[in-house]
């Protein structure tokens, strides 16, 4: 009932998951989508418009995100919906509070906690893991300054993300700022994300570098998903 799709900024997951939304509700079953940012998202952590204040927030949030998880997974079980979730298993939750300074030991236990309540769904998580992370943000921040500039935001995507990170603990504490500090903190994120991959106990797959072969990524998805 639940397909959890993850993976670094910029990495494809929302196309996927309006795919994998759109593919599901082909072979006819009812399907929702949410997306990192929908305004509608049970799992409610704010906006992109203040992404600062959602990370700075984020580990004071922990309890109330995870209340969240337990009253979708309730409601879920009644309303026989696929969803289709995009960033809150991992990069709108735990990647925010391991940018604000928590512990890994701790990422992992609250990660832990969140499983317990959805472990009922019978969830399975789309992992997009990328090997080269610095190459692969440069071509990234290209991408999402042109988005950026598309929707009719002011400043570039790129600054945006650069104000909203240069303050957290995880920046303060190793004198990091700008581009050179947010592709080391990728870098680390995905060690953790790695570990946290490993402690998945239901179904998964990881995808390396599927920009690199959107087709046969999607081929192994729908595989996985058994869409044929």
């Amino acid at each position: 009932q639940l397909i959890l799709v993850e993976g670094p900024p910029g990495s494809g997951k929302s196309t996927t998951a309006r795919n994998l939304a759109a593919e599901i509700s082909n072979v006819g079953k009812s399907c929702q989508c949410f997306l990192e940012w929908s305004t509608d998202n049970p799992i409610a952590i704010g906006d992109d418009q203040h992404l600062g204040q959602a990370i700075a927030s984020s580990i004071a949030r922990e309890s109330d995100v995870l209340q969240q998880w337990r009253r979708f997974a309730q409601t879920s079980k009644t309303n026989n919906l696929v969803t289709v979730m995009e960033s809150r298993f991992w990069q709108t939750s735990l990647m925010l509070m391991y940018a604000a300074g928590h512990p890994v030991e701790s990422i992992l236990e609250s990660n832990q906690r969140v499983i317990e309540n959805i472990d009922e769904l019978n969830p399975v998580l789309i992992y997009f893991a990328i090997d080269n992370i610095k190459v692969f943000a440069t071509r990234m921040i290209q991408i999402k300054d042109a988005e950026w500039q598309t929707a009719g935001n002011e400043g570039s995507w790129s600054q945006h993300i650069f104000d909203a990170l240069d303050s957290q603990k995880w920046f303060t504490d190793r004198g990091l700022t700008g581009f050179g500090g947010m592709g080391t903190f990728l870098e680390e994120w995905a060690l953790v994300a790695e570990i946290l991959y490993a402690r998945v106990t239901f179904s998964k797959i990881m995808i390396r570098n599927p920009n690199q072969d959107w087709s046969s990524a999607m081929q192994q998805m729908r595989g996985f998903l058994g869409l044929g």
